[in-house]
């Protein structure tokens, strides 16, 4: 059973959507750059329905400015994600949950990290970019893109136009003391093949986390393990059996 969810955020919609809503755990599942609540290659779903059918609730949602939520992802900053999640979660606690874990993968494990609070009884991040000047994200910091930015405010990235103050906030976004400060079970799953973010990040942030964490590095799995989502998922539900 699932039903489609919207939670206001400065008079702007978030769409999402609640699955197996009668369980009394929630795992919120917060989707990557110019992503949406499918998450990557439809791994979002398929790990809904394993989740599903183990007993636990799923919140999948997109962003603002990600269809189907409202909003221009001219707009996105870090600042303005970790809002709607906060927001995500506000809403799911007034639902009733009290036993809520978060997934974050590539950004929206950044988001996850900033966005958490000590009433969050279980994390996992897939492939979580930590430190934005060491990913993919260094491109946007060359003369080129910052030459169309001075120009016309933005520059197109798949089809989505990504605003100067994203940009300006990639130099200063390293999330290694907020991976370090989180209070429950913490999970790692990254590829060594990740050539968006370095699997060392999540190394780096696992010596820096609390007990009990896990980390599991993939072998031959690339960013958004394309290839490996079976296994991604495998460990994923195994953690949240074990801590949650």
């Amino acid at each position: 059973m699932s039903k489609k969810i919207t939670i206001k955020v400065n008079n702007l919609s978030i769409k999402g959507i609640l699955e197996n809503p009668k369980s009394a755990k929630i795992v919120i599942l917060a989707h990557g750059f110019t992503g949406d609540l499918r998450g990557p290659d439809h791994i979002f779903e398929k790990l809904s329905k394993k989740l599903e059918k183990l007993g636990y609730a799923t919140l999948r949602f997109s962003f603002r400015g990600t269809p189907p939520s409202e909003g221009e992802y001219i707009n996105t900053t870090v600042s303005s994600q970790v809002e709607d999640l906060k927001k995500v979660v506000e809403h799911t606690r007034s639902l009733g949950y009290t036993d809520i874990a978060l997934l974050g993968e590539s950004m929206g494990g950044s988001i996850v990290a900033r966005a958490y609070d000590q009433l969050i009884k279980a994390v996992v991040f897939w492939y979580p970019a930590l430190d934005f000047v060491d990913t993919s994200f260094r491109k946007y910091l060359t003369s080129e893109i910052q030459t169309k930015i001075r120009k016309q405010g933005y520059f197109l990235e798949e089809g989505y136009k990504i605003g100067k103050q994203f940009v300006d906030e990639i130099p200063s976004i390293n999330l290694y003391r907020e991976a370090g400060e989180i209070k429950c079970p913490v999970l790692f799953v990254h590829g060594d093949k990740d050539r968006d973010v370095p699997h060392q990040q999540s190394e780096k942030a696992f010596q820096k986390a609390n007990d009990p964490k896990e980390i599991h590095i993939i072998k031959d799995a690339d960013h958004c393990f394309i290839t490996k989502q079976d296994e991604a998922i495998d460990l994923t539900t195994d953690f949240f059996e074990r801590y949650f």
